[in-house]
């Protein structure tokens, strides 16, 4: 739909939109004209949501917005709530009832008499505390206490403003993407107006900080028992995993057993070695003292020797043992010890070595064999066996002792990484648990300084009254009401199926639009002007037709239409009388019943359908031979889906002027019929358009200015009629 059709609709149905526009605005004026004044007040709240210090904002970078949104919907949602609203009117009461005297910037005279004649005086020494918020406990208390009292009477009248409907004109709303939030209230007393917004951010405050203080408290107390029971879980895991330690002599186990293994895999190599080296001294041994027999020492194994030998295996023995404890490491704390043992161990070498001399000299004559080199080797060898025999008793002790730790440690394997991953869990979990109570006690922190709402717009006592109220009232309820009623319009415009317009119905009919005739729904000058040149254009376009037949024989035009009422008479009767006004001979055929409705005169006759069903007829069969003597006919045919009609005239016809109203729809059976006529007929089929409404008749009429003089031309009227005009 184009914005000039929406001018066209306001235009048609301006009365019916003046008219109900007017009547809302005198309804809203006649029950608003006892309405009383109103007085309005406003506070500004500064809440640091959006852009105050937030402890969070040092540790992470995040998106405040959704935060600061939801922050002021929660503040706003408490705002509304109701039981704060009703702690208000308790409030506010309790305030009242402790005045000593009149306050004018508390309440206002005439509220402060009501209220005392309402609450006796006995009644209001009983409720008044010491405090505020006693009173009002005191108020809530004897409000519920039953169903029928003072107080409750109080409470609901809705011109005191103790009631939810009295506050119900409390609103709130942020300030734009700021952190301010602005809070209004409009009552009838500029005193209480004022004193209630004092009271609601005071309130406010305490809900607000209230809320928060106990969400983060209660948050904190959940991870404060969570940690002690996540930290006693593991002092009971470390407290099991060191007896387990202490029980079996660990200290670090993992350590424990790779260093054993290691040294019992070393000591294994080491023995090897101490018996492959023991072999050979103790052949090397053998073999001396064979060599030493048969130079006639028979015995190196007397006495004094063998105490010498077991003396010397000793001191070995302690040498080597002392030589695996320092590691190598002379200035360890028992070198001193290993130097003189080792001194000790040549001594007893020199005297082994001095006893077996001196049996030998004792025993055999000066001519003896040298013997000193085998003596010196056997004493050496003998001190080399007592060593190693020495190094391998010590080794295999050690090897012993780690073979049995070894075999102490690997069944407790299981045991000790079963305590282990237990001490572990319970780690892990209580350093989660630690780090939630960091967290929550820093949210918590981050919450009490986020929560320090301030007053930065304190509220002020309104000097007058809201005037506009009632005049905005009217002006959008009456505004609102044109937009719905132009709403229905435009909706039922949209919805609207039926041909309307010759734009429309050349879409919806597929037949080109000869002409219309528009309403004529009141005898302005306008419209009966339009009406005239619209009938004027159809002559004229009747005349063109008429033009394109060359031939002696009257032009022959079949009016017709899917149901009666469509306008076929009142188009016959407007070609007619424009036709003969111009000269053109004319001659109207109208079916028999129409006679009553239609005078018959010279133009005028009347024919029996029926005879063109029943027979081949000609025009010249129903409308007489003397019908050639005219230039045009006009043969108005029944309507066709509803009466008999003479079909046998469709192949005389010149052309077909298919009459439709312009509100009504275009049904497929409108369709079938006239495709059905198409086919039966070599006269063009163009549609008439009838009871247009003006505007929608513009599209083809064009009315004409008062001052514009017609030039006319005079054209010559075929077979030596009349002289005919035209534009």
């Amino acid at each position: 739909m184009k914005l000039t059709d929406i001018f066209r609709l306001i235009n048609r149905n301006w009365f019916l939109l003046v008219a109900i526009t007017t009547v809302t605005a005198a309804s809203i004026f006649f029950f608003t004209q006892d309405q009383v004044d109103e007085y309005k007040s406003g506070t500004t709240i500064y809440t640091g949501i959006a852009s105050g210090y937030n402890i969070s904002d040092v540790t992470e970078s995040s998106t405040q917005y959704k935060a600061a949104k939801d922050g002021f919907a929660n503040l706003i949602s408490i705002l509304d709530s109701r039981d704060l609203r009703d702690e208000l009117g308790f409030r506010l009461l309790a305030s009242h009832l402790m005045l000593k005297a009149h306050d004018p910037n508390i309440i206002g005279e005439e509220a402060y008499t009501t209220l005392k004649e309402m609450i006796p005086a006995s009644l209001r020494s009983k409720l008044v505390g010491a405090t505020l918020e006693e009173t009002s406990k005191n108020l809530a208390a004897y409000f519920n206490a039953s169903q029928d009292n003072v107080i409750r009477d109080v409470i609901y009248s809705s011109e005191l403003g103790y009631s939810g409907d009295a506050l119900a004109s409390l609103e709130s709303k942020r300030m734009g993407d700021s952190d301010l939030l602005q809070i209004t209230y409009t009552f009838r007393d500029p005193a209480q107006t004022k004193h209630t917004l004092d009271m609601l951010t005071q309130l406010l405050f305490e809900k607000h900080r209230t809320l928060f203080t106990a969400q983060s408290e209660s948050v904190v107390n959940h991870f404060v028992k969570t940690t002690e029971k996540a930290q006693e879980r593991l002092k009971n895991a470390e407290e099991s995993l060191l007896r387990f330690q202490q029980t079996n002599g660990i200290i670090d186990y993992n350590t424990q057993v790779g260093n054993t293994t290691t040294e019992k895999n070393t000591l294994a190599a080491k023995a090897n070695d101490l018996d492959i080296e023991y072999a050979g001294a103790s052949s090397t041994l053998r073999s001396l003292e064979q060599s030493l027999k048969k130079r006639g020492i028979p015995n190196l194994y007397s006495q004094e020797v063998l105490q010498l030998k077991n003396r010397l295996s000793r001191v070995t023995t302690e040498i080597v043992e002392l030589e695996l404890l320092n590691r190598g490491n002379a200035n360890g704390p028992q070198s001193g010890r290993l130097a003189a043992l080792k001194k000790e161990a040549d001594e007893l070498s020199e005297k082994m070595k001095g006893s077996v001399d001196m049996h030998y000299a004792n025993t055999h004559s000066v001519e003896g064999l040298p013997t000193t080199n085998l003596l010196n080797d056997w004493v050496r060898t003998t001190y080399t066996m007592e060593e190693l025999k020495s190094k391998r008793n010590l080794l295999n002790q050690q090897r012993s002792a780690y073979s049995q730790e070894y075999e102490k440690l690997m069944p407790l394997g299981d045991e000790n990484r079963k305590l282990t991953r237990e001490v572990t869990m319970a780690e892990q979990e209580y350093l989660a648990q630690l780090d939630g109570l960091n967290q929550s006690k820093l949210n918590q922190q981050n919450i009490e300084m986020a929560s320090q709402l301030k007053v930065i717009d304190a509220p002020y006592m309104p000097g007058s009254p809201t005037k506009l109220t009632r005049i905005l009232l009217i002006l959008f309820g009456a505004i609102g009401v044109f937009l719905v009623t132009l709403g229905v319009l435009l909706t039922r415009e949209l919805l609207d199926d039926s041909l309307r317009k010759p734009s429309v119905a050349v879409k919806k009919m597929e037949y080109p639009i000869f002409g219309v005739l528009p309403a004529t729904i009141s005898s302005s000058s306008k419209q009966l002007q339009l009406a005239q040149n619209a009938e004027d254009q159809l002559a004229r376009q009747l005349i063109l037709k008429m033009k394109q037949k060359d031939s002696s024989y009257p032009f022959v035009v079949g009016v017709l239409s899917s149901m009666s009422g469509e306008g076929k008479t009142a188009l016959c009767r407007a070609l007619a009388n424009n036709l003969i006004s111009m000269g053109i001979e004319t001659q109207v055929l109208h079916p028999e019943n129409h006679k009553g409705t239609v005078s018959p005169d010279a133009h005028n006759t009347f024919y029996s359908p029926i005879q063109g069903v029943l027979t081949d007829a000609t025009i010249g069969d129903l409308a007489g031979l003397d019908y050639l003597n005219n230039a045009v006919v006009l043969v108005e045919f029944p309507a066709v889906l509803e009466e008999t009609y003479p079909v046998s005239l469709f192949k005389h016809l010149d052309l077909v002027l298919l009459t439709v109203r312009s509100n009504r729809v275009w049904q497929q059976s409108d369709k079938t019929m006239f495709e059905n006529i198409q086919k039966v007929t070599n006269a063009p089929i163009e549609t008439v358009l009838s009871s247009v409404r003006p505007d929608d008749a513009k599209e083809m009429v064009v009315v004409k200015p008062k001052q514009v003089l017609q030039d006319q031309k005079v054209l010559p009227s075929p077979k030596g009629l009349p002289a005919l005009e035209t534009v």
